[in-house]
C-alpha cells in the first residue's frame, strides 16, 4: 500500500482528504506525525508535490491544514532559498487565519470578466478617455518597451499613481500641478511603500482615504487590497489596513473603488478566471461594514461572491441562524430607518458634489463681476451645505454601525430576505436588484505635459561605497572647504579607478583632469579621513583647500578657518517650501535647537532662516539632519562679523 502511495504520489492528497472529512476529531499531533514522517522520507520532487498540495489548501482557505504541511517541510529543509520561500508561505497562511476573524459579507449586485489590461475601462463614473497612457515624465525609470495607464483629467491638480523605480518595483508617487508644470514625482511615505509592489491607487473624492493594491504589505499572498487614512496631525498617510475577506483573497485583487453616487463598490480579482482575465465584482456599498469571525468553510463560500441571479452557479450562502423580522419589532424598524437615512444622505452628497462641479465650470466661463460674485456666493453656500451633509452622514453611519453591532452581540444575523426587506434602494419594495451598468470607456491619448526634473540632492558626507559617486562641480560649496586630492590625469578616470569614494569632484584645466574627494569644513575633519584614502591605494593623496570656489594654500586656509571661527555668525537657509515647513522638518529643528525660525521672501521666493549659530559646525550638523528628511535645497551661510 505504501508503495502505491509513493509511486502515484497520492499520499498527501489522501491524508488531507481523509483527515479533513472523516477524522476531524483526530488530534493535530497525529496529523503532524504523519506529515512529518512522510515529508522526511521523500526526495525533493515529492516534497515539491507536497508543497503544491499545501499551496492548494491555502488557496481554498484551509489555512490550518496548509500550515501543518509548510511547517513540517520547513523543519526538513536545509536549502536557504527554499526555507525563505516556506517561511513566507507560513506568514501568508497565518495572516489568512487572522483575517478570518474580521470578515464581511457584502451583497453582490453584478460581476463580469474582462481582459486584465483593460478591465478598469469598464468601471462607471470615469469620463470617457480619462484613462490615458502615462506620460514618460511621470515615470522616468520605466523601460521604453513598457507602458502603464493612469487616470488623468486636464483640470487635475494632484496625481497619485504607480510607477517603477530603478530596480523595477512599482511604488506610489505624487505630483502636483503648479505654474504650468507638474512637480517632480515624489515617493509616498514609508507607511505606503513596501518591499513589494503598490499598484492601482485610487483617492477618495474627499482626499481622506487612499485605496491601493500591494503584494508587499500584511496579506495572504498575491495582491491584496488596502486603505490608508490621511492623518491630519502628521500631515501624511497613515499605516494601510488590509480590507480583509472577501475583498482580499489568496488570489490577486485589484482596484477598489466606490462609485460617486454612493451606491456601489467595485473591485477586480483573478480568482476563478484565466491568468489573462479578471472578474469585476459590483457590490452594494457599505459605509461601515460589520466585521465578524468566520470559519474557513464559510470564508470559502462568501469568497465566491455569488449573485442571486439564476445563471450564477450557486446562490449566496445562508447567513446562519436568524431571528424573524416579526419578532424584532422596534429593533428591526430602527434598523430600516438607519439604512434609509444613510443611503439618502449618501445620494444627497453625490448630487451636491455634482452641482458644485457644474457651478465651478460655469464660473470659469463668466466675465460679468456681478454674475461672478453671485455664483461665488452660491458655491460657498453649497460647500457649507455639503459639509453639513457629510457631518450628518458620519453621525448616521455611526448609528447604523452601533445597531449592527448590537445585533451581533445579541446573536442576531440578518438573513438575506430580511436585508432585502430593508429600504435599501428605490426598488426595495419589490426586492429587485440595484440597477447597474458597466461602462465601456475608451483609452484616451497621452497628454503632453511638462514635468519638473527632480533636483539632485548631493550627499556631502564622505563615504567609501561599492561604487564611486561623481558629483556635479556646480554643487561644490562656495564657503571654505577642504578636500582630499587624489590625482591629476591627462584623461578621464573610470569609476572603478576611484575605488568607491563619494563624493568625488572633477575639475578640468586645459587637457588635464583633477580628482578630489569629500567635502570637509575643517582641516581636522579632512585629516582624519586622509589615511583611509591612502590605504585604498592613493598613496600620494594630500589635503587641498578652496574658498569661494577658488584654490588656496592649505596653510592660508587654516589661518582663515581660525579667524572665521572667532568672528563668524552662521544661519541655515531652507528653500522649496512656499506653503510652510512640514511637520517632519519642524520636528527635526525643534528636537535639535532652540534657535529662531524666520520666514523671508526674496524675489518672490519663500525661504526659512534658522539661527544665528556661533559655530559653523553646529549649523552644518543641523543642516545635514534637515536635509536627510527633506531633500530640499539647504545652505549654511555666513551672515555677519562681530
Amino acid at each position: 500500500m505504501y508503495y502505491f502511495f509513493l509511486k502515484y504520489k497520492v499520499f498527501p492528497t489522501f491524508v488531507i482528504i481523509f483527515l479533513g472529512y472523516f477524522m476531524k476529531k483526530i488530534t493535530s499531533l497525529f496529523i503532524i506525525l504523519l506529515v512529518s514522517l512522510y515529508s522526511f522520507s521523500l526526495p525533493a520532487q515529492d516534497k515539491n508535490g507536497l508543497e503544491k498540495n499545501a499551496d492548494m489548501l491555502h488557496k481554498t482557505y484551509r489555512f490550518n491544514e496548509a500550515l501543518l504541511i509548510y511547517r513540517q517541510l520547513l523543519e526538513n529543509t536545509t536549502d536557504s532559498l527554499a526555507r525563505i520561500n516556506l517561511e513566507n508561505k507560513i506568514i501568508f497562511s497565518e495572516n489568512g487565519k487572522n483575517l478570518l476573524e474580521f470578515a464581511s459579507e457584502p451583497r453582490v449586485i453584478e460581476k463580469k470578466s474582462f481582459g486584465k489590461n483593460t478591465f478598469f475601462l469598464h468601471y462607471p463614473g470615469f469620463p470617457d478617455g480619462s484613462w490615458v497612457e502615462m506620460p514618460r515624465g511621470l515615470a522616468p525609470q520605466m523601460p521604453e518597451n513598457e507602458k502603464a495607464v493612469i487616470y488623468f483629467l486636464p483640470e487635475s491638480e494632484k496625481l497619485i499613481y504607480s510607477a517603477p523605480d530603478d530596480r523595477g518595483s512599482w511604488n506610489l508617487y505624487m505630483s502636483r500641478f503648479q505654474d504650468s508644470t507638474w512637480s517632480a514625482p515624489q515617493l509616498l511615505n514609508e507607511n505606503i511603500t513596501s518591499a513589494g509592489n503598490e499598484i492601482y491607487p485610487y483617492l477618495s473624492p474627499d482626499s481622506k482615504t487612499l485605496y491601493f493594491s500591494s503584494d508587499g504589505h500584511y496579506g495572504v499572498g498575491g495582491y491584496d487590497l488596502y486603505a490608508s487614512q490621511w492623518d491630519e496631525d502628521l500631515n501624511d498617510w497613515g499605516v494601510p489596513q488590509n480590507l480583509g475577506f472577501p475583498y482580499s483573497s489568496p488570489a490577486d485583487d485589484f482596484f477598489y473603488y466606490n462609485t460617486p453616487d454612493g451606491l456601489y463598490t467595485l473591485f477586480a480579482s483573478g480568482r476563478d478566471v484565466s491568468p489573462d482575465s479578471v472578474t469585476v465584482y459590483v457590490l452594494e456599498f457599505e459605509n461601515m461594514p460589520v466585521k465578524k469571525s468566520v470559519t474557513e468553510d464559510y470564508a470559502r463560500q462568501i469568497a465566491r461572491l455569488k449573485t442571486n441571479k439564476p445563471d450564477d452557479n450557486t446562490a449566496r450562502p445562508a447567513s446562519g441562524n436568524t431571528t424573524g423580522a416579526d419578532n424584532r419589532g422596534e429593533e428591526y424598524s430602527e434598523y430600516n430607518k438607519a439604512v434609509t437615512l444613510v443611503r439618502q444622505l449618501r445620494q444627497d452628497i453625490a448630487k451636491a458634489l455634482d452641482l458644485q462641479k457644474a457651478n465651478r465650470e460655469l464660473y470659469n466661463t463668466l466675465t460679468n463681476p456681478d454674475d461672478l460674485a453671485a455664483l461665488e456666493k452660491k458655491i460657498g453656500e453649497e460647500e457649507a451645505r455639503t459639509l453639513a451633509l457629510q457631518d450628518q452622514l458620519n453621525s448616521a453611519s455611526r448609528n447604523l454601525q452601533q445597531i449592527e453591532m448590537d445585533f451581533l452581540s445579541k446573536g442576531i444575523i440578518l438573513s438575506q430576505e430580511e436585508e432585502k426587506a430593508a429600504p435599501q434602494t428605490p426598488s426595495a419594495q419589490t426586492g429587485a436588484p440595484l440597477p447597474f451598468a458597466f461602462a465601456d470607456n475608451r483609452l484616451g491619448r497621452a497628454p503632453e505635459i511638462r514635468v519638473d526634473k527632480p533636483e539632485p540632492v548631493l550627499d556631502p558626507s564622505f563615504k567609501i561605497l561599492d561604487e564611486a559617486v561623481i558629483a556635479d562641480i556646480e554643487d561644490f560649496p562656495s564657503s571654505l572647504t577642504y578636500q582630499i586630492q587624489l590625482f591629476v590625469l591627462s584623461k578621464e578616470a573610470s569609476l572603478k579607478a576611484l575605488k568607491g569614494l563619494s563624493p568625488v569632484f572633477v575639475r578640468k584645466t586645459g587637457t588635464r583632469y583633477s580628482y578630489a574627494a569629500g567635502i570637509f569644513h575643517t582641516y581636522g575633519e579632512a585629516l582624519s579621513n586622509l589615511n583611509k584614502v591612502r590605504k585604498l591605494g592613493f598613496t600620494t593623496a594630500v589635503i587641498s583647500a578652496y574658498n569661494e570656489g577658488k584654490s588656496l594654500p592649505v596653510k592660508n586656509a587654516r589661518i582663515l578657518e581660525k579667524k572665521l571661527a572667532e568672528t563668524a555668525v552662521y544661519q541655515i537657509v531652507i528653500d522649496g517650501y512656499p506653503d510652510g515647513l512640514p511637520d517632519e522638518v519642524l520636528k527635526v529643528i525643534r528636537d535639535n535647537t532652540e534657535k529662531d525660525i524666520a520666514k523671508t521672501t526674496e524675489s518672490g521666493a519663500v525661504k526659512f532662516v534658522i539661527g544665528p549659530f556661533g559655530k559653523q559646525e553646529e549649523a552644518r550638523s543641523l543642516s545635514e539632519l534637515i536635509r536627510a528628511v527633506s531633500g530640499k535645497p539647504i545652505d549654511v551661510e555666513k551672515v555677519e562679523n562681530r
